[in-house]
């Protein structure tokens, strides 16, 4: 019991603590700002103690604000009290809050002393490593809105023993508020901005707290948001009708848009992070606002030493925040990386564009003071900001006829990128090996004895090309731990499987996905997806038109072809114009290539540019299917393709605006330079050549090109249409746009 009385706690010292303690930004209806309560400060206070314990206080009406709630139409109210009323609450709060802090549950972690998002976070890791698999997970529908003023109050009664402080606390509860000229009574709900709020709701929800740990039941709360986590799916659907029937004893309910049951390969989502499997991910939305803050700090006209300052402050915030959920091994936190890099590298540009005197020799030295070690290993802080350094100037002499500096500027960046590109990727093609791991490096053996190894944290993928080739189980366990992806190819150049480490689609998303087909946002998809293909197509043939001055009649077939996509009524006609296209595409290139070429074969292609480029189709597929899967997409449900269960056809869809960006001008500047691409007697792609092929696809997954203004990795741009393609199923973005290369 709180024993305390009201003048015991209500002091003159006490409110002169609580009035250097409260927000001094706003004022109330009064319109008595901190500046007019301060300047009679002592009389002010003394006039509010006299009145408290006189029993004559009443606080002043609340004034209501609206602001708009985040990535939504609606606007949320917000009360502001006057400063002597903020004065009275910040008493009682410090006051009550030890006592009714202490009897809290462990599991509720909004507004209270050490506790935090991330711990709430870390302690539903905890209990899912415990085996508690399967999360009910849900929110109370408008809590703060309508809770009880009658429960609250009596709740209150049975723990303090002066009934002044209760009544007073009562008297905030239900204080009315204007909205501009209209003043509206408050019979249910908290203030939300009051000072007591937060202590009222944890005091409030407390019986739901104490009702689940009366049954055992392993749980985490954050204010009104909330999930339940048990060993059987029964339980949690026994328990979910149970807690229904509690809550309505209460005056509350479940929201039921945002109540589910699912198992944790499946997913759920808890205060803005995706559990799915053993891996935790930032939100969608939220992470791609996290990527458009990073960009936005260059933006600033501060000079490179205050740029610095500002930069550190935001990775002390990424540090402290999501690098606490974020994996290192993520495709999340490697475009963290690839962000950091970019903004960087566009306020050089910004700083040469202005005229700024600054030397290369300087930035190196400037750039030092940029908390790398951050973000990034020890080994890799050197590489990140030389590329930072390259990318600025190489975006700043663009705009310049310094074509040969510009070349030499190029070509230090895709050194570094094509390095790491060509690193990150393990491929097997020769029979007979074993692939391990040992001392947290991924070994390769052939009879018994180490051929090669490679560090752990710069493996990305696995590619298995030979079906005699054996994978330790330790391995697999380590790929799946670290989100590395084993894909597998057969002898025809065929992916047939891939173990995806990625964040698999989530139950929500299929559903979301399945409703799209057979609607007009179907369609729409499917068009975007041939726009893209024969954009590329037609911006390659214009490139390469401006040496072979053969192609203008193959081009203007394509164009008015392609006006007739946006006229199709349905899938078969865009498949219709797709066909035509690329016939005439492929046609068009046989009349470039130094090599034979009559037709495209996707199928048991015997010659030489068929193989080359069924090969490195292949090597794409894996990419996008990573993307996709990273991005929470089903595989198997497609807008473009027909849908095949045994096959990931979604993969096929997105390929479609990357083929002649990545394989096709590869392919073919490879055949005409005579690169020694060859087949065997069987018809098929030598080793060497297949080696080859793939040393330069992974080169250019991994240099950069410009897209949207910027300077782009590609394999990033794979992942970041990935994104937006999961935006538009999740409703977050109503158009989904295509990749278009500069060629």
């Amino acid at each position: 019991m709180f024993t305390k009385t009201l003048s015991q706690i209500f002091t003159k010292e006490a409110l002169l603590e609580a009035y250097r303690q409260i927000n001094k930004a706003s004022s109330g209806i009064d319109n008595i700002s901190f500046i007019e309560f301060e300047k009679d400060l002592n009389e002010n206070i003394t006039n509010l103690h006299h009145k408290i314990l006189t029993a004559t206080y009443a606080p002043e009406p609340i004034k209501h604000i609206e602001i708009d709630k985040p990535n939504s139409d609606e606007k949320r109210l917000i009360s502001i009290s006057a400063i002597k009323d903020k004065i009275v609450q910040r008493v009682l709060y410090e006051s009550l809050n030890p006592y009714f802090d202490d009897k809290f549950s462990d599991k509720s972690y909004a507004y209270r002393a050490d506790k935090s998002v991330i711990k709430a976070l870390n302690r539903v890791t905890d209990f899912l490593n415990k085996k508690y698999l399967i999360a009910l997970k849900s929110d109370i529908d408008n809590f703060f809105d309508t809770l009880s003023h009658d429960i609250l109050i009596t709740t209150l009664q049975q723990h303090i023993s002066d009934n002044q402080i209760t009544k007073l606390i009562a008297l905030f509860l239900k204080t009315g508020g204007f909205m501009q000229f209209d003043y509206s009574s408050h019979l249910l709900g908290v203030h939300q901005g009051d000072i007591l709020s937060p202590l009222l709701s944890n005091i409030y929800l407390d019986k739901m707290d104490k009702y689940l740990e009366s049954k055992e039941i392993a749980f985490v709360r954050y204010a009104d948001d909330f999930v339940l986590l048990f060993r059987k799916k029964e339980d949690a659907e026994n328990e979910l009708n149970n807690l229904k029937e509690f809550l309505s004893k209460i005056n509350l309910k479940l929201e039921n848009k945002k109540t589910y049951i699912a198992h944790i390969s499946d997913g759920f989502s808890f205060l803005g992070v995706e559990f799915i499997g053993r891996n935790r991910l930032v939100q969608n939305e939220r992470f791609q606002k996290l990527i458009s803050n990073i960009h936005k700090l260059n933006k600033t006209n501060s000079n490179f030493n205050e740029f610095i300052k500002s930069f550190n402050s935001y990775l002390y915030i990424i540090k402290n925040h999501y690098l606490k959920i974020i994996s290192k091994n993520s495709t999340q936190y490697m475009l963290l990386q690839e962000a950091i890099i970019d903004s960087i590298a566009q306020k050089i540009y910004f700083l040469k564009k202005d005229g700024t005197k600054i030397s290369k020799k300087e930035l190196k030295e400037q750039i030092k003071e940029i908390r790398f070690d951050i973000i990034f290993e020890l080994s890799q802080i050197n590489s990140a900001s030389k590329l930072a350094i390259a990318k600025g100037y190489e975006k700043y002499l663009s705009t310049k006829t310094y074509k040969d500096t510009d070349a030499k500027i190029a070509k230090k960046r895709d050194k570094y990128s094509k390095k790491f590109a060509l690193q990150s990727t393990i491929h097997i093609l020769t029979p007979g090996l074993f692939v391990g791991i040992s001392k947290n490096k991924i070994t390769i053996k052939e009879y018994g004895k180490v051929k090669k190894s490679y560090p752990l944290d710069r493996v990305k993928r696995l590619i298995i090309e030979s079906q005699a080739v054996t994978l330790s189980s330790k391995l697999i366990k380590v790929c799946a731990t670290n989100n590395i992806t084993i894909d597998f190819i057969d002898k025809k150049y065929t992916p047939y499987a891939s173990l995806v480490t990625f964040n698999a689609s989530t139950t929500q998303i299929v559903s979301k996905q399945a409703k799209i087909l057979n609607t007009p946002m179907q369609l729409k998809l499917a068009k975007t997806f041939i726009k893209g293909k024969i954009k590329n197509q037609l911006n390659y043939l214009k490139y390469l038109n401006k040496y072979h001055k053969t192609l203008d009649t193959k081009i203007e077939s394509i164009e008015a072809n392609s006006k007739k996509i946006k006229q199709s009524s349905s899938i078969e006609q865009l498949m219709g114009i797709e066909g035509s296209s690329s016939a005439t595409y492929w046609s068009a290139i046989s009349l470039i290539l130094d090599v034979p070429f009559e037709a495209r074969v996707t199928k048991g292609a015997k010659d030489l540019v068929n193989s080359s480029l069924n090969y490195a189709y292949a090597i794409l597929y894996g990419k996008v299917q990573s993307a996709l899967t990273q991005a929470g997409l089903s595989l198997q449900i497609s807008f473009l393709h027909a849908l095949n269960g045994n096959k990931p056809t979604l993969s096929f869809d997105l390929i479609e605006e990357f083929r002649t960006f990545i394989v096709d001008r590869v392919i073919f500047a490879m055949l005409n330079k005579n690169e020694p691409i060859k087949l065997n007697k069987d018809g098929l792609l030598t080793k060497k050549s297949r080696q080859l092929i793939a040393k330069n696809i992974y080169e250019k997954l991994g240099s950069y090109t410009m897209w949207k203004k910027e300077s782009r990795k590609v394999e990033n741009i794979i992942q970041t249409q990935a994104y937006n393609l999961a935006k538009v199923v999740n409703e977050e973005e109503k158009t989904y746009k295509p990749f278009i290369g500069k060629y």
